[in-house]
Parts: structure tokens; sequence; C-alpha cells
């Protein structure tokens, strides 16, 4: 249907009623989707201080068809054909009358949020007009970035603004080449080749070269001071000179797209090191840590709501024969068996029951098995009012232990002073104007960030002074060049793409030098795939269709992160596809990255289409290839790791409605079925989008990384007005989450010498470097951790597990831990998949 109804912004001069003088219609059209209900369906925007047009084009299916619009009652209003008068075909618009004061159309689509119904024949196509708060200078905003770095990559990808590698030697390539342009180009100035032109012109007696001309006139006036003579007129404005100007011309054009990539990424480089620096002194002078009274509140609501779920829970089948009894019990471990649990007699009750088993064991119905499972890290005694089943049971070695299996259940009592306790500390906690002091673990590990923050200054601070180095020389060859090109444009001479035909850009050696330069200069800017009619494109962008603009940023920032901060290498011609994909809509179109160190590979698809015809914007999945780790850890090669991606560019959310965009993804379009993880996450732009607040954490207030389920579905802030330099942190921890689910644990193995070590086939998430110093220490329970330092930036992950259920933890500081916190202490992480503690001490 798509193919057969075109939706796309459009900006329109008017000339007269009816007639269009000038039509700009946004790159991309709209994207159209079905509904349930049987129509078709898309989203547009209405912004501030801009407002454009909504034009509908029809294909072969509805000619001769007229669109109308229907009104809530129902009646119908013919819709305005307008002729593109630049274009092929027409547009048809919802017309609301003529102004004549503004001699310009009206329409209700430009200023009105809400549902409109466009009926085509037996289609209908309902219009969702959005209401943003964002307006040009913001759309604008993004166009920069996305063009800057995009510039940066294709041109200058070697020394891509991450602060993360290892500083090269300034890049002087195209400085290099646009030097020697000039100085050739000066050798041809001082001696251009020219082109010699005989004529008449009057010349004094003394200059006069004789023509007839000159004796008619002498014969006329013998005294006359000046005569007609031959003349040689000297014309510099030939075929080699005209083509050297446009070397000049594309030249500049090159220099000057570095130039303002690479002040941006320089601006990019400053303010990063500003805040690094910064964010190290303030975890220096930290002495107390604020504790955000909303998430604190928050988490004990939730422990409230587990117990009074398992106070209200009742379990009472119909045909339930058995004696009610009393069980008080203290759960141990879970049992091997599906909804069991090791349990103790409680004190005072132990002379009732027999001695003479080895150990214990209930087994709960299912309902109230996951109940517990959810108090279970702070809740291990009840009191359970039911029937069971008691036994006594032999295992295979011969121990004997009694089981009691719940039939029914009348009464469950936790007993836990867990509340009691969080209002003693809360209580504690508003004396001290909701601040904690810090524990010397605690500053340690602050101080551990504090120099990782000054490294990564440091090293943004070393990259911004390459930059700018390479930006000076640049700058001062591209003023001499534009001096030059002035000088030939006072001679007269055009400028002309048209390679001459003669010899003497091989003759002449000063012809042949510009010729040599210029090349460099374009091997050194179409090396990425790019070229002028590219790059003229990149810069005519406009502002039309924001939602494809906040994707195609997306996009891009997702590609730095991978190569830059992640060290993964891309593809051959990864960056034709990069520009193709920037400057028009493409599907299924697919990034391939690998780590050959890790044996690791990664695919990128952006609006990969499913087999239900749906298509998230974004598909990243992870490859394992290594086929001796995955014997090892008893995997098969090639499993996946992946996460889907969205991209919605609004300026403000309603009330849980980003929970309902979630469940319309995973739910309706079902983009869970896209990658075997079940991850989606929503990507957008507004920040304090989470409320209540879950996590103390940074980003507490504007992500959602599904730390309440097991970081299967959320949504990340990631924009650039709001975040400045910040804006993709959200998205590279994000990121990391997926990495880290899918890193292998290290392997012990001997090395070269015989000596044991620990490898881990992972790397760091602050800037892409392999683990190689590796750590281990068994927990109280037996279980392995490790700790993975990188040597490169300081930046440390904890691997480890949960002591209840066993799922993998990762903790990385406060910066890059994207796990859910307890409010009083951010360092002590929450297990996603059974809301345990990290340290199960701290309640």
């Amino acid at each position: 249907m798509s193919q057969e109804i075109e939706v796309r912004y459009l900006m329109i001069d008017w000339q007269s009623m009816g007639i269009a003088r000038a039509i700009e219609a946004a790159s991309v059209p709209l994207e159209i989707e079905s509904s349930t209900e049987g129509e078709f369906v898309i989203e547009s925007t209405i912004f501030n201080d801009f407002h454009p047009w909504l034009g509908i084009r029809l294909g072969s299916r509805f000619e001769g068809l007229e669109p109308t619009c229907v009104t809530a009652s129902g009646q119908e209003a013919p819709m305005l054909r307008v002729l593109d008068p630049f274009g092929s075909g027409f547009w048809w618009l919802r017309d609301d009358g003529w102004d004549y004061a503004s001699k310009r159309h009206l329409s209700e689509l430009q200023r009105s949020p809400g549902t409109y119904n466009i009926r085509i024949g037996d289609v209908v196509l309902r219009v969702e007009n959005r209401l943003s708060a964002f307006g040009r200078a913001d759309i604008q905003a993004y166009i920069d970035d996305f063009r800057g770095d995009l510039l940066w990559m294709v041109i200058n990808d070697g020394a891509g603004a991450t602060a993360t590698g290892t500083c090269t030697e300034p890049r002087t390539e195209l400085a290099d080449a646009l030097e020697e342009l000039h100085n050739a180009s000066q050798r041809v100035l001082a001696s251009p080749a020219v082109t010699i032109r005989e004529g008449q012109a009057p010349q004094p007696i003394s200059k006069v070269r004789p023509n007839t001309a000159s004796f008619r006139e002498y014969a006329r006036n013998p005294v006359a001071r000046q005569l007609t003579s031959r003349v040689f007129d000297r014309a510099e404005d030939i075929a080699e000179n005209r083509y050297l100007r446009h070397m000049l011309s594309v030249s500049l054009k090159v220099a000057g797209a570095y130039l303002s990539a690479a002040s941006q990424q320089s601006n990019f480089l400053e303010r990063l090191a500003s805040q690094e620096n910064e964010r190290a002194q303030n975890n220096r002078e930290l002495e107390k840590r604020p504790v955000d009274p909303r998430v604190f509140d928050q988490q004990t609501e939730e422990i409230t709501y587990k117990l009074n779920k398992i106070i209200n829970f009742q379990n009472l089948p119909d045909d339930e024969m058995g004696r009610v009894g009393r069980f008080p019990i203290c759960l141990g471990r879970r049992y091997y068996n599906e909804h069991s649990f090791y349990y103790t007699p409680q004190e005072g009750t132990r002379r009732n029951v027999d001695n003479d088993v080895d150990y214990r064991v209930i087994v709960l119905p299912v309902g109230l098995f996951e109940l517990i499972l959810g108090t279970y890290h702070f809740c291990r005694r009840f009191t359970i009012k039911g029937s069971a089943d008691s036994c006594i049971r032999n295992t295979k070695s011969g121990k004997q232990f009694r089981q009691i299996k719940l039939n029914s259940v009348h009464e469950v009592v936790p007993q836990t002073e867990v509340l009691e306790k969080r209002t003693e500390k809360k209580q504690r906690l508003e004396v001290n104007n909701w601040h904690v002091r810090l524990t010397p673990s605690e500053k340690a590990e602050l101080e551990r960030e504090a120099k990782t923050g000054e490294r990564r200054a440091r090293r943004a601070l070393d990259k911004k002074e390459e930059i700018s180095f390479t930006v000076g020389e640049i700058e001062r060859r591209v003023q001499r060049l534009a001096v030059t090109d002035d000088a030939f444009n006072h001679l007269g001479v055009q400028r002309s793409s048209n390679f001459p035909l003669g010899m003497r850009f091989v003759s002449n050696p000063d012809y042949a030098a510009c010729l040599s330069a210029f090349n460099k200069v374009r091997d050194f800017f179409e090396r990425g795939g790019l070229d002028m009619s590219k790059l003229e494109a990149i810069s005519d962008i406009g502002i039309l269709h924001a939602s494809d603009i906040y994707e195609k940023w997306c996009l891009l920032k997702i590609l730095q992160l991978l190569q830059h901060d992640f060290q993964f290498k891309a593809e051959r011609g990864w960056e034709e596809k990069l520009i193709a994909t920037s400057l028009g809509r493409a599907t299924n179109v697919s990034f391939e990255f690998s780590r050959d160190d890790l044996e690791m590979k990664v695919t990128l698809t952006c609006q990969a289409e499913m087999p239900s015809g749906r298509r998230p914007d974004f598909i990243l999945e992870v490859v394992n290839t290594d086929k001796e780790l995955s014997w090892r850890q008893g995997d098969e090669v090639g499993r996946y790791g992946g996460i889907v991606m969205d991209a919605k560019f609004r300026s403000h959310w309603k009330k849980d409605e980003l929970h309902r965009m979630l469940d319309e993804l995973v739910l309706v379009k079902g983009y869970d079925k896209a990658v075997e993880s079940g991850k989606v996450f929503i990507l957008q732009p507004c920040e304090s989008t989470v409320y209540p607040v879950t996590s103390p954490l940074e980003w507490g207030a504007h992500c959602n990384y599904g730390g309440t389920d097991s970081h299967h579905r959320g949504w990340i802030q990631t924009g650039v007005k709001s975040s400045g330099t910040r804006s993709t942190q959200h998205l590279k921890r994000l990121l990391a989450l997926l990495f880290q689910s899918v890193f292998p644990e290290p392997q012990e193995t001997a090395n070269s010498h015989g000596e044991w070590e620990w490898v881990s086939h992972s790397f760091c998430i602050g800037c892409g470097e392999r683990h190689r110093a590796i750590k281990a220490k068994r927990t109280k329970s037996g279980a392995m951790r490790w700790q993975l330092d990188c040597k490169q930036c300081g930046v440390w992950t904890l691997r480890t597990h949960c002591y209840d259920c066993k799922a993998p933890l990762f903790k990385s500081g406060t910066m890059w831990t994207y796990h859910d916190t307890i409010a009083e202490q951010v360092t002590n992480v929450i297990c996603p998949g059974c809301g345990s503690h990290f340290d199960k001490e701290l309640i």
C-alpha cells in the first residue's frame, strides 16, 4: 500500500489560490502502517515555529479518484489538488480556505492535533496528528550534529573523537595535499597559459601596427593622433585554467567540510574533558551521598506490596479434605524439584517434630512459591496455615528427608522486621537531611572512578590538541588557496568541471603538479564513499521530516559506539551504505562488524523486515564464532544475543504512554520475536520520563533498563539538546547491557610458560580494550566471581552471580552500571531476576 499512497511533509510557496510557485518535499515519506481495524495509519507532527503541509500522492491504483476528508459527523470534504511545478504529478492537501491577507491556503493539519480520516476510494487513511514542543532550532541541532559526525566518520574515521583509543600522530594528509596544490597553482598564476587572439583597436601613432583600416583613416586625416591598429589580446580564460579553478573550488569545499566536522569534534572533546574533570573532582570531594526519597519510598512500597500479596494469598481447592494445621518454618535454599525449598522448623517448635531425618523439604503451590521468591532475599520465616501431606522419603545415597506438600493454604504470615527497619532508617535519613556518609569501600570506588575520569579527560584533550593542530594547518592552506582562487577570478577565468582535451596537464610540469595534488585531495575525500554530489546532498538535508532525522541520528550514534567505543571493525564498503541510508529510506540494510581478537561478530540491521511485515528501526545481533569456546561453555556455535531498538521522536510523553508504547511494540507488533532474547527498547529524546523514579543512579529519572524485568524491555533517553556531550551515554550503557549478557565466563587456562591464568572473551565497556587483567575469587557460597580491569582506560567490571537465583550480575561503578540499585547505597545492585540485593545483609 505504501507504494500506492505516498505521504510527505511539504513546504509550499503559494503563487495564487490553488497554484504553487514552489514545493519542497521531504526526502523520505512518512511510514504507513496497517491497524487492527483495517485502516492505514500514519503519525504526523505539528511543530511550534514552522508548519509544513502534509501532502498525499497517489499511485496508479487510485488514478482518477479524489481523496476526501471525513469529519467527525461523517461529512466528506474534497481535498485540494496542487501541481508540483518542479516535480512530477500532483499533491493532495487538506484545504480549509484561502487567506487573502497572507495569500496562502490554510489547513487544520498544520495547526491542530487530533485524528483525521481521509477516504481514498474504499481505503481509509487515518492521520494521528501530534503536537510537539520542538521547533526549528531543536531539529537543526540534530542535523548539525548528524552532519558533523557523518562527515567525520567518513572523511577522517581514523581520528574519531572518542577519547578512548590511543593517540595517533596528527593527520596532515589533507593539509599536505592542499599545500602542494597551493604551491603548484601559484607557479601557474605567475605564468599562466594563455591564448592569443588578433583583433583591431585604436592605438597611438607610435604603436600602430598598420592594416588597411589604418591607411584609410590616415588618408582621411593625416594629423590624427590614433589610428585603428592590429592588436593581440591575451586571454587567461582557457579550458586548462577553468579546470584549475574547478580544482581549487572543490578542494576548498572538501577542506571546508573537514574543518566544519573537525571543529564540532574538537568542541565535543573539550566539553567531554571538562565534564570528566568535574566528575572526578566531585567524586573526590564527596563525603556524603544524597538519597532520593522518592526511590527509597518506592522500594519500601515494593517490599510492602510483595508482603501483602503473600498475606492475601489463599489456595482453597474445592475437593480439599485434609486436616488443617500450622507450619512455622524457616526456608533455606531452593530444592532441586520445582516449587520446593529446604526448610527447618522455627525455634520453639523443634520439640514437636522428629529430629531423626537428615533434612526437610516443603513443596508449595505454584502461586505461593512465586510470591515467596520475590521476598526470599529479605524474608525467610513464615507461618503457613493449611492442609498438607507429610511423608518420609529416602534418597539414592541412603539419606532420609521429610517432605511436606501443601494441598491448601488458608493463611500465610511472613515474619520479618524489614518494614520496621526501613521505617527506622527513613527516620535517620530525615534527621540527616536525606544524606548518608560514604563507607571506606565506597570512597575507594569513587577514587578509582575519579582516576578513570581524569585519564579519559587527558586523552580527550590530547585528541583535541591533535585535531586542533591539523585544523590550524588546513586553515592556513585554505586561506592561501582562497587568495589564489580570487586572483584567477580577477584574471577573468571562469570555473568548469570539464577536463580539457589538450596535453597541457601532461606536458606542463606546473599544471601536472596541480592535477596530482588535486587527485590527492579527491582521493582523501572519496576514500569513504563520498563525492561532491553526496556532499551537497548532506549539506542540503532539511528539517521537514524530524522523525526520520532522529532515526538516522540514532543509527549514526550506534555505529560510532560500535566502532569507536567498542573497537569493532566495520565491513568493507560500510561508508557507502551509511551515506546511502542517510540520504534516503531503505529496508533491510545491514552493517556487519567484527572483533577478530574475540571471535565475535555484530550485525546491525536498519528497517529489518519481519515475517509479519513489521519493520523495527534497528536490530542488533551478536554472534559467537569461537568453536573451541562454544564447546567448553556448552553453547552452540553462532548462538545469538540481540536487541530491538525503535526510535520515537517526541518532545513529551503523557503518563504511562511509554509503557503503553512498549506494550504495543511487543504485544501488537511482536518486536520481541525478532531476537532470541526478546529484548525491546525505545530510543527517545525526552528527559525525566521515569516516574516514580526506580533507580538512584544518574540515569534513574531518564531511562528504564528493565531492571525488574530481567532487562528485557524499557526505554533510553538519547538526544542532542538536553544531554550535550552525554547525549549517547545512556545508549552506550544499553549496548554494554547487551554485550555483557552474551560474554562467556572467564576460563582458567595454561599459558606458554605452563602457568595457569584467567582468560576472558570480553572487552572493557569504557574503551573496548580486551580484558587481560583478571582476578578471580570465590564467594561465600562457593561460586566464582571475577574482577575485570582495563589497563587502558581504568574502567573495571565485577562479574558475579546472584546468591539466590544465580543470575549473572555486572558491577561497573556508578557510571556504567545498568542494574537497579538500592536508594541509600548505589553500589549495591539489585538482581533483575529475583530482586535480591548484591549484598544480602543490606536491606
